[in-house]
């Protein structure tokens, strides 16, 4: 067993306590005061840490599969997870404040274009926005146009118009 060295011995150890660790007293510590138990740490994800709902390990694990970068710092993934979800939650908000004015209980991918397109802060992240596929474009950007069905009968008449002639033709002749 080692002798405790003693605080005056030492110079700049005024006032630390010296008492052996097998004598000290788990529930008192050297001022006086009742020690606190550390309890088992719960382990807690990355995101909950930060506050945030969307997953910083799996960005982290995207960041590296990308190569983007040959190292980045250990907040690079949180704060683009940030990053993402405040975008996210604009984009939906604002998504639901246009469903809502044209009295629909969903978000249609229009909503959503009219949403990016009406935010300039949005418009500007985001560039020109999603390429308007399908029926996604927001309706007041649709063009009136005839139906397939109708463009195949025209192009009927026309075809009919252009070959009938010329089988009464072949017919008459033969």
């Amino acid at each position: 067993m080692e002798r405790p060295v003693e605080a005056s011995s030492m110079p700049g150890m005024d006032g630390v306590c010296t008492a052996p660790e097998q004598k000290r007293e788990p529930e008192a510590s050297c001022s006086g005061e009742p020690s606190r138990r550390r309890e088992a740490k719960v382990k807690q994800s990355r995101s909950s840490r930060a506050g945030l709902l969307f997953p910083v390990s799996r960005i982290e694990r995207q960041l590296r599969r990308g190569q983007f970068a040959e190292r980045f710092g250990a907040n690079a993934p949180v704060y683009l997870a940030a990053v993402l979800q405040w975008v996210t939650h604009k984009t939906m908000d604002m998504a639901g404040k246009i469903s809502k004015k044209s009295n629909q209980q969903y978000i249609s991918p229009c909503h959503l274009q009219m949403s990016i397109k009406n935010s300039p802060v949005l418009k500007h992240l985001l560039g020109s926005g999603p390429k308007h596929r399908g029926r996604a474009v927001p309706k007041s950007q649709r063009v009136a146009s005839t139906s397939k069905t109708k463009k195949t009968k025209r192009m009927k008449r026309s075809h009919r118009q252009q070959t009938a002639p010329a089988r009464a033709t072949a017919a008459v002749t033969v």
